[in-house]
């Protein structure tokens, strides 16, 4: 049985953030979005993201560790969108290693980041998923998760569509 822990990451984590972060992009992405951009995702870009998120704590940041190796992570905080009030969290960005998918963790993981939303005080959370990622359409669907419409579109060296979700956590 592997030792499975989920907490807020610390400053001396942000080399394995950016490594688990680029190397889960990449995967989660390859199809969806162009090769060139996932190739130019590295860790090294990724270090001084998290390098800066970290020492200013603006975002609250968590790491998924099994067998002591980081394999997941995940940004949660107030809910970016205008439309919607306050009582609205937000899963900013959920990623886990191609190779620990499948087995529960996600689902372990994104139910940690809801409960740390509630301890915050919020009773609603949101989260946006590209339009073409049906894998991660199923599993948040799965948990509980509902579309409510919205669409935006961004540029990762094409033009894409992302749908919001929602959850109420009651």
């Amino acid at each position: 049985m592997s030792e499975v822990e989920i907490r807020c990451a610390h400053y001396k984590d942000w080399k394995a953030l950016a490594l688990v972060h680029s190397e889960s992009y990449r995967s989660a992405y390859r199809g969806i979005i162009p090769d060139d951009y996932l190739d130019e995702f590295t860790a090294a870009k990724r270090e001084i993201y998290y390098q800066k998120a970290l020492t200013e704590g603006t975002e609250k940041i968590a790491l998924l560790i099994v067998d002591s190796k980081a394999v997941g992570c995940m940004i949660v905080g107030k809910s970016r969108d205008d439309d919607l009030d306050d009582t609205y969290g937000e899963i900013e960005a959920i990623y886990l290693l191609v190779e620990h998918r499948g087995n529960g963790l996600g689902k372990m993981f994104l139910n940690w980041g809801i409960d740390r939303l509630k301890e915050l005080g919020y009773s609603n959370t949101s989260l946006w998923v590209l339009k073409e990622n049906r894998n991660a359409i199923i599993f948040y669907e799965r948990l509980g998760f509902v579309f409510d419409g919205a669409e935006r579109l961004i540029t990762r060296g094409k033009e894409l569509v992302q749908v919001r979700c929602q959850k109420i956590m009651v």
